[in-house]
């Protein structure tokens, strides 16, 4: 290369545009369900809540997270629990698209058992976000709802192992 010549390595103009459009396209959104989560008057302090999501065409296409309080609380570093009503985003697979079933349940967090459950249909739609509501109630010995409850899933009251599928 003669002396005060350049030389450019860069794509031409045209070609670089469409490499930057293609790359830079590629964002996607995420698939997320906003939940507003209330609870009623028998639900206890809640300081853990578990999300479970199944699909209602495919039940073997589910998921699932833990969440634990992170509101302030007293000196000893312990959280406060829950202010309910709450927002819960849910971020999920989009493979999980169509009609859903979405359950929260609140456990107690000395014993890992669910203390309170609420369950809601939802609709997932791939890289999109959309809405549910639910109300939590109370869960008595055996997995049955506190008396007044608005009803809700009435299955087992017992734990699910923490080693459920957390792909949500």
């Amino acid at each position: 290369m003669p002396k005060g010549s350049s030389h450019c390595s860069c794509l031409p103009l045209p070609l670089a545009l469409v490499v930057a459009l293609a790359f830079g396209g590629c964002a996607k959104s995420p698939t997320v369900i906003l939940t507003r989560v209330d609870a009623d008057s028998t639900v206890p302090p809640l300081l853990l809540l578990r999300a479970t999501i199944v699909s209602d065409h495919d039940a073997g296409k589910q998921a699932s997270s833990s969440f634990v309080s992170l509101a302030p609380g007293d000196a000893a570093d312990q959280p406060a629990p829950y202010a309910f009503p709450l927002d819960l985003p849910l971020s999920l697979s989009p493979s999980l698209a169509g009609p859903v079933t979405l359950t929260i349940e609140g456990l107690d967090s000395a014993s890992g058992m669910v203390v309170a459950r609420g369950s809601a249909p939802a609709e997932v739609v791939r890289e999109q976000q959309t809405h549910a509501s639910l109300t939590l109630t109370a869960v008595l010995a055996g997995g049955a709802h506190a008396a007044g409850s608005d009803g809700g899933d009435n299955t087992d009251g017992g734990t699910i192992p923490d080693d459920a599928s957390a792909d949500l």
